[in-house]
């Protein structure tokens, strides 16, 4: 056991990405008990601006040279496609390690249907199952004594067992959301919005279609890096009615969520790869209704009885004409809480060996 102050290692791809606030917002939990040193091993796409210090590293010796340095008593990384390199700075440096998978890196394990396959093969874009191949021959790795644990979505249970990860080393967990920031119970402005990564499984085009549909309600975007160009060309060739707000800095979102009544996360249902995206917490505790494609059973799990799934998104018109019921409202504010880092923050930190001595760390509510 740590006699001093602990140091926590994050091993990062893209720090600070502006579409990646779940990490911001798990280091500003850590560092209220720990000494924190960060390592990114791909430049961020869109960065956004109040991010910790962190080193660019290209490879697994200039990590080490940094970790030796900073002498941490754990390293925890983010993302499966991360294992390998994380595991051998372990075994390198000779501390534990954590890590926490997300979505992307999870469903890339599960089966691709032939007819998906083909699709992409024609296309030339069938990188998923080399992708996968590299998650699973990595994930033996989690077996080592020095890997505490993986948490991971329930849903992603079932997909890493299959995979090889023992049991006992996956832990169940929501995602990483700062619910404070977002919680606000105050009446909400009348517009619909989504935001996200703009890649293709988010499949941003339907909202842009939503928005001609509903021409009497005010549509907002927030794309956050990579494609959004191209989104916005597909916007000015369709003529679609959406408003465009890029690089908003992740502490002005709240103020964002309650200018709109509706989040409508779109996806891709020939994909089905969008996870359980942070935005819908976000938006439920800022009072707004969610709607997002029934891609996969296990959304109702994430979206609660808080939330619609749709199965076209021609079936969300009537319901964004309207603002969302006090019911749904209610039950957004309640849901919320299951994805917020204080009430689960203790799943990471009770896998690491030291004690922590700062009440915001331990367990806030289950």
């Amino acid at each position: 056991m740590s006699l001093h102050r602990p140091r926590v290692l994050f091993v990062l791809r893209g720090y600070p990405q502006i579409s990646q606030t779940y990490v911001k917002t798990e280091i500003e939990e850590v560092e209220k008990f720990a000494d924190v040193a960060i390592v990114s091993r791909k430049p961020a796409d869109r960065p956004y601006k109040d991010h910790r210090d962190f080193t660019q590293v290209s490879s697994l010796d200039e990590a080490e040279r940094v970790a030796r340095n900073f002498q941490p008593d754990v390293i925890h990384a983010h993302y499966l496609n991360q294992v390998e390199f994380t595991a051998e700075l372990a075994r390198r440096l000779g501390v534990p390690f954590t890590i926490r998978s997300h979505s992307f890196d999870v469903v890339a394990l599960s089966p691709v249907p032939l007819k998906e396959r083909l699709r992409r093969l024609v296309r030339g874009k069938d990188n998923s199952v080399r992708k996968a191949e590299g998650i699973r021959s990595a994930l033996p790795l989690l077996s080592r004594d020095d890997c505490l644990g993986v948490l991971a979505f329930p849903y992603a249970r079932p997909l890493l067992e299959e995979a090889g990860v023992p049991a006992g080393k996956i832990v169940d967990c929501f995602p990483c959301v700062k619910v404070e920031a977002f919680h606000d119970r105050s009446p909400n402005g009348r517009g619909v919005m989504n935001t996200g990564a703009a890649i293709p499984k988010k499949k941003m085009g339907d909202f842009l279609k939503l928005s001609k549909l509903v021409p009497e309600t005010r549509f907002t975007l927030y794309p956050l890096g990579y494609k959004q160009d191209d989104i916005r060309r597909d916007a000015e060739r369709m003529d679609a009615p959406v408003a465009f707000h890029d690089m908003v800095e992740p502490g002005e979102m709240p103020a964002q969520y309650k200018r709109h009544d509706w989040l409508v996360y779109t996806g891709d249902f020939r994909l089905k790869t969008v996870g359980w995206p942070m935005a819908v917490a976000e938006a439920q505790a800022s009072g707004c209704g969610v709607c997002m494609p029934n891609l996969r059973p296990d959304l109702r799990e994430y979206v609660g009885d808080a939330a619609i799934l749709y199965d076209d998104i021609r079936e969300v018109v009537p319901i964004v004409s309207q603002p969302p019921s006090d019911e749904m409202r209610e039950a957004g504010f309640r849901h919320a809480m299951k994805s917020d880092i204080r009430t689960h923050l203790h799943r990471l930190t009770d896998l690491w060996p030291f004690e922590i001595e700062t009440q915001s760390a331990r367990h806030v509510a289950e």
